[in-house]
């Protein structure tokens, strides 16, 4: 063996012992994290969760799992944030709409057309979960410490009419939940509140002419086979949920134990902002193309269409800031912090592109 091998050899042991030392099997007591998700196991978010679990787990040689309760069978969406507080899940992903008293700020961001991009979006409030006091503070006073944000893919309509104008939607039923429900109606749709998983039938059946929708769900729900008109129209994202740990378990955690969670979560966020982009981009090219003899038609609002429905949309950051307020905080503060922080990361998309595409 020669001296450059010894060597070698030498420094794979020392990085051995050093891991061993740092996540050795018995260095701490193992970290079983049940973790309530309020969606199914699939999908892009799904898929992300699975590799954000399994990448904690192989970073902390086994000191940490995490075993997923999809689809609310561990504790109800609306129920999950007070479920992690107590302890009664470890983690779980909570949602800014079904807790609008115990975590306004986040609903800010999920307003109609405040948020555009996902990767600036996914990136914009992770960092906010770092430096902004009020969200800190709100978290901190129901016992749970986020971990990493989500967001869904834009918000766009589905119809099975072609839509050019405002007025087109005029007296047509739209199926839509949250806000754009009262978006729906300032612009004179008539507004329905079903589930997306009756969306199907309900357009079959003609009970709603079209539905707000993200594309990617289109191929996954079998819309096109009932509608084949998709309009652009951008409404935003909705970046109000995200993946929360019980404070008191996070911070009886070893330090090196949080360090690596905490690495893995961001890196999360730019696999998952990737997967959302590509997998609408590519659904779309597949609804487009043609699915099983159906294809569907794709158009985009010009600028004069497009400003009507931001008017349309301006009474309910006016709505925001009166809740808000009502709970001591300051809202002008709170959405000069969002739009530095949406500034800073919109730069460097601008100058860089998405970091996936930067190697």
């Amino acid at each position: 063996m020669n001296i450059r091998d010894m060597i070698a050899k030498r420094f794979i042991m020392i990085v051995t012992l050093l891991s061993l030392c740092a996540f050795g099997t018995n260095a701490y007591a193992e970290y079983h994290i049940r973790f309530s998700e309020i969606g199914p196991p699939r999908g892009a978010r799904a898929d992300e969760m699975r590799w954000w679990a399994s990448e904690i787990e192989k970073r902390t040689n086994g000191e940490v799992t995490v075993e997923f309760f999809w689809s609310q069978a561990l504790a109800k969406g609306k129920d999950t944030l007070r479920a992690v507080g107590t302890g009664l899940a470890d983690a779980g992903t909570i949602m800014g709409i079904y807790n609008p008293a115990e975590v306004p700020v986040w609903n800010y961001g999920s307003l109609p057309f405040i948020s555009r991009d996902i990767w600036v979006t996914l990136r914009t409030w992770q960092e906010l979960q770092q430096t902004m006091p009020e969200l800190q503070d709100k978290m901190k006073r129901n016992n749970v410490h986020i971990l990493t944000n989500y967001t869904t893919g834009q918000s766009d309509l589905l119809t099975k009419f072609p839509l050019n104008t405002v007025a087109d939607l005029q007296g047509k039923k739209i199926r839509a939940t949250g806000s754009y429900m009262a978006l729906m109606s300032n612009i004179d749709a008539v507004p329905v509140n079903i589930g997306y998983g009756d969306v199907y039938q309900a357009l079959d059946r003609g009970t709603v002419d079209g539905t707000v929708v993200l594309t990617y769900a289109i191929k996954d729900y079998k819309f096109h086979e009932v509608a084949g008109y998709v309009t652009e129209v951008n409404m935003g994202l909705i970046p109000g949920f995200g993946g929360g740990i019980n404070l008191e378990l996070w911070e009886s955690m070893p330090e090196n134990i949080r360090q690596v969670i905490t690495e893995v979560s961001d890196e999360f966020i730019d696999r998952l902002a990737e997967a959302l982009i590509k997998s609408s981009a590519t659904a779309r090219a597949e609804l487009e193309a043609g699915i099983d003899g159906k294809a569907m038609e794709f158009t985009s609002l010009d600028p004069t269409e497009y400003k009507k429905w931001q008017n349309a949309a301006e009474e309910f950051v006016d709505d925001w800031k009166k809740r808000v307020s009502e709970k001591g905080l300051d809202p002008e503060s709170i959405i000069d912090q969002v739009n530095a922080t949406t500034a800073k990361y919109e730069k460097e998309l601008d100058e860089k592109g998405y970091p996936w595409t930067r190697k």
